[in-house]
């Protein structure tokens, strides 16, 4: 099982990967086609900016620069670099700003003004709007008022704003942001089948609990950072219908992930001081629920909290390398030697945070490559070693399959699979040692009238055949709990749990009956009855012993009164 097993999974992953590298060269090859037959174009501003409204007006350049974290006015007035005709469309990427857009002292546009998003966010979102020109020349006078709605990143809101303009159309923009971000969702793609891959791998595994708990983990993990990497503010915002998620998404991915991870590490760390983690992904777990309540109520926002994950991420990103190199030192015996092989693209993956919301589009890819590395580390290093677990458990199953075989060899009878004389024995001694002392036992000795002469008339084979066939039939008369042996050649024995002396007299009789059959043979036909001889005893009083000696003396007495029937 474990190899096609093995085999599955590395064939899917495969499949994954040869699908992501064509697609990815298919969009490489094409894209010199599609820069030639696109009428998009990046259109520049110039002019002069004021903040504030402090009377300072600054040359503008593409960048505001000077300004603390803060709520601030920006005022840029000036003119487009390109004419924007009629009818064509002016996409503009806004990074949570409330902007309006005067054209010859007309307002032709706003964005996040009150009323027109959710009450509980702060601002109506981080992605793409457009506006239709309504015929714009470069030598138009043009005012942008722009206001950020967020502190912590007001130093690139106003930058990307005025970075990111085009004119064109929509379709345009959005299969040339895929393309130029083509390798990111694709290995966001990748990562994301990684986990689907896992879960199949946890249904599959399920009982084996130990490992389930690291697949589920590194499931999670696998999931939800391939949704975060999937998150690309210039993309994304063409998927999701409300560009107000856009920035929760973010936050709930970033920090579901981090959970994941630090899950992840706790179930391969040993040492004692790994609490500390648990104690960390406990808080972050706590601060997703009471994030998104404060998100609904209106009283925080997701982005308040982006310094609180921050901490969070600084913390892990200390404790969890200096447990493993604590371990490696002192354990060299016990650790999993995997973990110092990712260490350094786990610390990519923090760093990766802090590029994310720098805007440190420089790094960013490389630390996304970085961590995906570590994803593929972990999946192969996981994949030996439940390979390895699930030898081991198949090697134990059949360990305890010919154990099983050894006990059946050892307790019952080779013909009728019954307890033999001994398990009987023991079977009986062990249930009047474990039962209610007040209950009422009853031993069954049974015997197969006249077998004898049906041996020596038919045959020994003829024999087996009359003894498999009344062992068949006295096994259906009595439930599964109770002990049912074969004692000797045609002598059987029975004990049962009874209410009182009147039921186990009414049973016996009924069992006459249905012992009570002709059969016909290979080599002839003969009819089968049975004598029965009953010992009763209270479960304080009786012993094997005593209950097989009464047994049998009732079982004589009842030979003696003329077979098929019972004695007590």
């Amino acid at each position: 099982m474990s190899g096609k097993l093995i085999k599955c999974l590395a064939s899917s992953a495969l499949l994954i990967t040869l699908l992501c590298i064509g697609a990815l060269v298919y969009i490489r090859t094409d894209e010199s086609r599609f820069h030639s037959e696109t009428e998009l174009q990046q259109i520049n501003f110039l002019g002069t900016y004021e903040v504030d409204n402090n009377g300072k007006l600054l040359p503008f350049n593409g960048s505001i620069d000077g300004l603390s974290h803060d709520r601030h006015h920006v005022t840029v007035t000036g003119t487009f670099s390109e004419d924007i005709p009629a009818g064509r469309q002016l996409m503009l990427r806004i990074d949570n700003l409330k902007v309006t857009i005067y054209a010859a002292d007309k307002k032709i546009y706003s964005f996040g003004e009150k009323g027109t998003f959710p009450h509980y966010a702060r601002s109506a979102g981080n992605g793409w709007d457009s506006l239709i020109s309504p015929g714009i020349s470069s030598d138009d006078y043009v005012r942008i008022e722009l206001e950020n709605l967020y502190t912590n990143h007001s130093d690139t809101a106003f930058s990307v704003f005025f970075q990111f303009m085009y004119y064109g159309y929509e379709g345009e923009l959005i299969t040339s942001l895929i393309r130029s971000k083509a390798m990111e969702l694709l290995l966001a793609v990748f990562i994301f089948c990684l986990g689907i891959i896992a879960i199949v791998y946890c249904i599959l595994l399920y009982p084996l609990k130990k490992v389930v708990r690291q697949t589920f983990c590194f499931a999670g993990l696998s999931l939800s950072a391939g949704l975060w990497f999937f998150i690309d503010f210039n993309v994304q915002c063409y998927l999701i219908p409300l560009p107000v998620f856009n920035n929760s998404l973010d936050i709930v991915c970033m920090i579901i992930t981090s959970v994941f991870l630090v899950s992840y590490f706790i179930l391969l760390l040993h040492t004692r001081w790994k609490i500390l983690l648990a104690a960390e992904a406990a808080l972050e777990f706590i601060l997703l629920p009471a994030a998104t309540a404060a998100q609904l109520m209106g009283i925080y926002d997701y982005y308040d909290f982006l310094n609180v994950i921050i901490v969070f991420t600084i913390l892990e990103g200390i404790s969890i390398p200096a447990m493993i190199l604590y371990e490696n030192i002192r354990f060299s015996d016990k650790i999993n030697h995997s973990l110092i092989d990712s260490l350094a693209l786990v610390a990519g993956m923090f760093l990766q945070i802090f590029g994310e919301h720098r805007e440190n589009k420089t790094s960013l890819f490389w630390f996304k490559l970085g961590f995906f590395i570590f994803l593929i580390l972990q999946f192969w290093h996981m994949a030996k070693s439940v390979k390895g677990i699930i030898a081991d458990s198949t090697k134990a199953a059949l360990l305890e399959e010919q154990k099983q075989e050894l006990i059946e060899k050892v307790q019952k009878d080779p013909l009728t699979g019954l307890y033999n004389k001994s398990a009987t024995q023991k079977q009986v001694a062990g249930a009047l040692r474990t039962g209610n002392p007040d209950s009422l036992a009853a031993f069954l000795m049974i015997d197969i009238d006249y077998f004898k002469k049906i041996n020596d008339t038919l045959g020994h084979a003829a024999g087996d055949s009359v003894i498999l066939i009344f062992a068949g039939n006295l096994r259906k008369q009595f439930r599964d709990g109770d002990i049912v042996g074969r004692i000797g050649g045609d002598e059987f024995a029975v004990f049962i749990w009874v209410p009182d002396e009147v039921w186990i007299c009414e049973k016996a009789r009924k069992i006459n009956a249905a012992l009570a059959e002709n059969i016909t043979l290979e080599s002839g036909a003969c009819s089968i009855t049975a004598s029965i001889g009953i010992a009763l005893a209270k479960c304080e009083d009786a012993e094997f012993e005593s209950l097989y000696h009464q047994a049998d003396e009732a079982l004589y007495r009842a030979k003696a009164a003329g077979r098929n029937q019972y004695s007590l």
